[in-house]
């Protein structure tokens, strides 16, 4: 019988999977903290990372017994029912890998459909959606169904089966195409958001941190390539096996790291948090940002707990892209003292900001007017 007890390699696939995939629960959980108690909204792409991240942890779990069957040694020293147990688990770990990816890439995209309301990003990112979704159910049905009769996979009786080696660089090409599709569609619409350089530079960065998940890809498909010329696969699969734990994980980090600053902002709240916002900068905000649901926000939310992430626009449908946005608006207003009132520059007394839902065809001029009387 096998073991992990001296099997040094496959120790540390289990070692390296299991931490990641630790980090990655305690994200998740802090993420679903944010929005459940924070924010207050939960949403379809919340419901998706919670399935990924359950994956996650099925997928660390095959790893750990397929290093207790025999993964990282030497195949020549295996017991053939230890062989056996070992490729069950590995057929296992196939299906859930490919579901916490297409969970994953979903879970970003509905994100993205709650950030941005512009109808031709909406018709871009449903686009990518369906060939994410495709693409999942064409890797776990291609993996559930390798062989036909489907315990030829473990058995190796003779049996109809796909080409493994090709099914996974073809898969593994889609994948880091649809992660680059994934990282990239956001871009334009920030580039041309109303905001300033720093402002923009940063929320560039938040998103394009899912870059790492394209290099984790890429050193995966390097370790595929050496598995794939391998005469003793189980001695040769640790890398490959590790590296595909590392990228979902990877990938599960990425998409919560931008919904958890208003959790960041709360705790640190003099690194994450800027209040330095115009006096006269009475435009209104989009429905939509990082965290937050649509509908106006609550007053009780810290003000600067995420980003603008849609132009500014005064009246509902002045432009193209301003067709897309709802009505229901949220307007931040300042109001200064007697001693500061419409004049730039002087120091007097400041209220606090006052966060203010609005519904209605009002001009924002009269939607300042009136915020200032409530105020």
């Amino acid at each position: 019988m096998a073991g992990i007890n001296g099997n040094p390699r496959g120790e540390q696939a289990v070692s390296v999977s299991a931490a990641f995939t630790g980090i990655a629960v305690v994200i998740v959980a802090l993420r679903l903290y944010t929005r459940m108690f924070l924010v207050r909204c939960l949403g379809p792409e919340d419901y998706g990372i919670v399935l990924a991240v359950i994956c996650s942890v099925g997928l660390t779990i095959c790893i750990g017994y397929q290093a207790k069957w025999g993964m990282g040694q030497h195949g020549s020293e295996l017991d053939p029912g230890d062989m056996v147990k070992s490729l069950k688990a590995f057929w296992v770990s196939l299906i859930v890998y490919y579901l916490s990816l297409g969970l994953t890439k979903a879970s970003i995209l509905l994100q993205y459909l709650r950030v941005f309301p512009t109808r031709r990003f909406r018709i871009a990112c449903w686009a990518v959606m369906a060939v994410v979704v495709c693409y999942t159910i064409w890797t776990v049905f291609s993996s559930v169904f390798a062989c036909v009769p489907i315990r030829a996979f473990w058995t190796r009786e003779p049996a109809s089966c796909i080409n493994q080696f090709a099914m996974w660089f073809t898969n593994a090409a889609i994948n880091i195409m649809t992660d680059f599709a994934t990282i990239i569609l956001p871009m334009p619409v920030i580039r041309k958001l109303n905001l300033g350089r720093r402002q923009k530079t940063a929320l560039i960065g938040i998103f394009a941190v899912g870059g790492f998940v394209c290099i984790v890809s890429i050193l995966r498909l390097q370790s595929l390539v050496a598995i794939s010329n391998s005469q003793d696969p189980t001695y040769d699969n640790p890398p490959a096996a590790t590296w595909s734990a590392v990228e979902v994980n990877v990938g599960i980090i990425c998409s919560c790291l931008p919904l958890l600053r208003p959790l960041l902002t709360r705790w640190l709240p003099g690194v994450f948090s800027s209040h330095k916002r115009s006096v006269h900068n009475t435009a209104p905000r989009a429905y939509a940002t990082i965290g937050s649901c649509r509908g106006p926000r609550s007053t009780t939310a810290p003000f600067d707990s995420d980003f603008v992430l849609t132009e500014q626009h005064t009246k509902r449908g002045s432009s193209e892209d301003g067709r897309d946005i709802q009505v229901v608006t949220d307007i931040v207003v300042r109001v200064e003292g007697n001693d500061g009132a419409g004049s730039e520059g002087r120091k007097g007394a400041e209220k606090e900001w006052g966060v203010i839902g609005v519904s209605g065809k009002s001009s924002t001029e009269t939607l300042v007017k009136d915020a200032a009387r409530v105020v």
